[in-house]
């Protein structure tokens, strides 16, 4: 059998779910038609500038303009006000805008590189949603809307207006252990252990995986097993 997706989670290695951002599953707290389970996903999903835009223009001296794609802002749910809004705490430039375009007027004219600096921390600027979560999409499980999501946010997503917390699981086991504790961390190694040899059609007693993870957790923080 091919156990590579083991070794991984003993080494607690860069590259396996447990410290790259991996996936978060939860569930509305309420019996939501699909249309506000949507909306609360969109609240989980991170947007930035550059997300809802078709393309961006500068003199590469006094100004930069930012041309809004407003189906794409639609589908975010988010507004103009809202771009406006997450910009304004830039103090480099003001900002103005029209139908489907946002001007920002630099406070004092740059030298070109500068502009660009600028230019790429516009784009990468937060509009709305959870930080580090790159994608969400909305299932039906047993009559019940879940959101699931590329990267991993655990803390913020608890925070979701909507968001059942007992219901949010994610796979990062490092920020299981530094928001949850030690020992919500080793319950969830043992999960993914076992959803791991269980995947390549293995049968392991529970209890060798409780005492892989107890080995792993017994000094209060996350260890790597190996052999050496």
């Amino acid at each position: 059998m091919n156990l590579g997706a083991l070794i991984p989670l003993l080494k607690l290695a860069q590259d396996s779910g447990l410290t790259k951002p991996g996936v978060v599953y939860a569930k509305p707290s309420e019996i939501y038609t699909k249309e506000k389970a949507f909306e609360i996903a969109q609240n989980v999903l991170e947007t930035k500038v550059r997300d809802v835009i078709t393309e961006t223009d500068t003199d590469y001296s006094t100004e930069l303009i930012l041309r809004i794609n407003k189906a794409k802002l639609g589908r975010r749910g988010c507004t103009m006000e809202d771009i406006l809004s997450a910009l304004e705490s830039n103090k480099k430039f003001t900002a103005e805008s029209d139908d489907n375009t946002i001007i920002l007027k630099l406070v004092e004219k740059l030298d070109a590189p500068t502009v660009v600096i600028l230019r790429n921390k516009v784009l990468k600027t937060t509009i709305k949603g959870v930080p580090d979560i790159e994608r969400a999409t909305l299932k039906e499980e047993n009559g019940e809307w879940v959101i699931q999501t590329t990267g991993s946010n655990l803390a913020k997503v608890l925070e979701v207006k909507g968001i059942e917390q007992s219901t949010v699981w994610t796979n990062n086991i490092f920020e299981i252990a530094s928001i949850l504790g030690i020992e919500a961390a080793r319950n969830a190694l043992i999960s993914e252990l076992k959803s791991t040899l269980e995947n390549q059609g293995l049968e392991v007693d529970i209890r060798y995986l409780m005492l892989v993870s107890d080995l792993m957790c017994h000094k209060g923080f996350l260890q790597q097993i190996g052999r050496h």
